[in-house]
């Protein structure tokens, strides 16, 4: 009677590992959305003339799932727009494949009044 009841709670029970172990990676992704996004525009508030260039290299070298949105910079303030999308899961239909964004809005440090 055990191996029965073991047999039928194993499907779910490995389902529940493989989506937990989903939500983490999702969370990752989400974080380094962040972080990519803190260092993109940490790179652009130091050389706005060349914000989209340094802010695109500074988000690559964050994680490679991730690409450069925008980027804008308007008086004295960088924005950066950062985003990437979590894989789906493919034997749960709406799980998964959702896109992560994250931005951030910096002060320039190039003494622009």
């Amino acid at each position: 009677q055990a191996t029965v009841e073991f047999a039928l709670i194993l499907p779910v029970l490995l389902v529940g590992a493989v989506v937990l172990v989903h939500l983490g990676l999702t969370i990752r992704l989400q974080l380094a959305a962040e972080h990519a996004a803190r260092a993109g525009a940490r790179a652009a508030a130091v050389e706005p003339e060349r914000a989209q260039v340094v802010a695109s290299r500074a988000v690559s070298r964050v994680d490679d799932d991730l690409r450069l949105e925008s980027v804008t910079v308007t008086g004295e303030f960088v924005e950066v727009r950062v985003v990437g999308s979590s894989p789906p899961l493919a034997f749960l239909p709406g799980v998964g494949g959702r896109t992560l964004r994250a931005s951030l809005v910096m002060r320039r440090e190039d003494g622009v009044p």
